[in-house]
């Protein structure tokens, strides 16, 4: 696993001039724009809780787990300038860690998807 994962994502296509603020919990990194802080914690915790019913806390996967990358844009066109589908939600790689997009404002339906997604990609490293 590329342990510069982090570091290298930042200076990415993936990458949004928008994000100025992250969540980072074990393998998992949420980056947002400040208004979208809500939303990211609605997300933050949903997966927290969908591993905890299968016993997991992120703290606790294997270090070598790569890394799951939530890239929250603040709107369509910042999504779309990444990500060339119609859809609110992409899903690519990035070396070996995981990349998802979500295009902002966040729906209720969009949230519990990619939580559930990701949280089912982390449970898959125990």
């Amino acid at each position: 696993m590329d342990q510069y994962g982090e570091q290298i994502v930042t200076h990415s296509r993936f990458f949004s001039t928008e994000f100025n603020t992250a969540i980072i919990d074990g393998p998992l990194r949420i980056y947002f724009a400040d208004r979208q802080e809500s939303d990211a914690l609605q997300i933050y915790f949903s997966i927290q809780e969908a591993l905890a019913e299968n016993g997991l806390k992120l703290e606790a996967l294997p270090l070598q787990t790569p890394n799951i990358f939530l890239m929250m844009y603040p709107n369509k066109e910042s999504f779309q300038d990444v990500f060339d589908v119609e859809q609110d939600i992409a899903v690519d790689r990035f070396g070996d860690h995981g990349i998802f997009g979500i295009s902002g404002p966040c729906r209720d339906e969009i949230r519990k998807r990619v939580s559930q997604r990701i949280s089912d990609d982390l449970a898959s490293f125990k």
